[in-house]
């Protein structure tokens, strides 16, 4: 006598030795079918897109859940990775505050302004705009000569004619220029 059991799959109607045969071969395949409702504009992209790519839309759809899947893992990972430096660094920057705080008070160097800037300079005529820069190597102010260590603050000019060079300049001299 067949039995019918409320399955996607054509065992049901078969006899109990072959559907035992086809209980093994389902155990042993890990796909599995989930279906889902879309737009039609979805549907004829998807089919669209299966067809220039030679793929059954099956595996399209399969691909991109997958990749998609992967991408979002690859992100979230690359957060915690983010956020786990940002910790370290932050952790970082209080112990060196908090070092220099206990530290002696600075010397009559340290609290001394950077000397006054010089009139516009002529050689900066073609400078015609400045850009807010974290030097990665030591540079010169092309106004007053102040040394603009690597990791300071400093500024970039932006000229008319690249061919002549870069120009700096340090905090002080663009604080004369705004007035």
């Amino acid at each position: 006598m067949k039995q019918f059991r409320n399955t996607n799959d054509d065992a049901a109607w078969l006899g109990p030795d072959k559907r035992a045969s086809l209980r093994v071969v389902d155990r042993e395949r890990k796909d599995r079918l989930i279906q889902t409702r879309v737009p039609e504009s979805l549907e004829s992209a998807l089919k669209e897109e299966a067809t220039r790519r030679r793929l059954p839309v099956s595996q399209l759809v399969r691909n991109i859940l997958e990749d998609t899947l992967q991408i979002v893992g690859d992100v979230v990972d690359g957060v915690d990775a983010i956020v786990q430096d940002s910790i370290a660094l932050g952790r970082q920057v209080g112990q060196n505050v908090r070092a220099r705080s206990s530290a002696s008070p600075p010397t009559e160097t340290e609290t001394t302004p950077p000397a006054a800037p010089k009139p516009a300079d002529p050689a900066l005529d073609d400078v015609y705009a400045w850009n807010e820069v974290v030097p990665s190597r030591p540079a010169t102010c092309s106004s007053c000569g102040v040394a603009l260590a690597a990791g300071s603050p400093a500024f970039v000019g932006l000229r008319d004619d690249p061919s002549r060079g870069r120009a700096w300049s340090c905090p002080g001299c663009i604080s004369a220029l705004r007035g």
